[in-house]
């Protein structure tokens, strides 16, 4: 019924990209309540976070406000007024400053640990994956031009993913058949994966 996906790093410092996905219509209404007058959608958080300072930028008075008692402002002062110039900052009718959060500058919400994709239902290969959970895996643990192995590459779903993520990838198989499969797969991507030489696509058999 699930299968379970680990993570590994062979240094101290391991590639982590946070991994989103879209926010629903329901998502967006709840998460950013707000509109403004042209209709951009707009959630607001506290300036100020737990924790107090002293004598530090941030636990500097705010247009005449402190922050309150055990507490100090998120960034220096100068940044604060530079966002109130920039109308950033929405006040409260008793004088209480909250930063706004845009809908359309927000990458998505996070994805949280069960991820509910289903694998193909009529695959092409025996043990072929979800491409989406493929994407997803190569987005999260890969920079642009890493390289990507997959050793048993069956149908060729994590090489497909690495290269529409612009990924350097490398795929091995010792079936004919998860070859030709990989093969026609890379060749009839939507995506313009190769160019009509395909200079840049090797198979090699043994």
């Amino acid at each position: 019924m699930k299968d379970l996906i680990l993570f590994y790093s062979k240094g101290a410092n391991p590639i982590w990209n946070e991994p989103k996905q879209p926010y629903t219509p329901e998502d967006e209404i709840k998460l950013f309540p707000k509109k403004e007058a042209n209709g951009r959608r707009y959630t607001t958080i506290p300036l100020h976070a737990p924790g107090e300072t002293t004598n530090g930028a941030t636990s500097q008075p705010f247009l005449g406000i402190a922050p309150p008692p055990g507490r100090h402002w998120r960034t220096d002062v100068s940044t604060l007024e530079e966002w109130n110039n920039n109308g950033l900052i929405e006040w409260s009718d008793n004088g209480n400053p909250r930063k706004k959060i845009y809908l359309d500058e927000q990458e998505g919400k996070r994805i949280q640990d069960i991820w509910e994709l289903k694998d193909p239902q009529y695959p092409v290969y025996p043990t072929e994956k979800n491409e989406q959970l493929l994407d997803l895996i190569v987005k999260t643990s890969s920079l642009s031009e890493s390289i990507v192995l997959d050793p048993f590459c069956g149908s060729g779903t994590t090489l497909v993913a690495a290269k529409k993520n612009n990924r350097q990838w490398i795929g091995i198989d010792q079936s004919d058949e998860a070859i030709r499969i990989t093969a026609q797969r890379l060749q009839s991507s939507e995506s313009d994966l190769f160019l009509a030489n395909m200079t840049n696509f090797q198979i090699i058999t043994t």
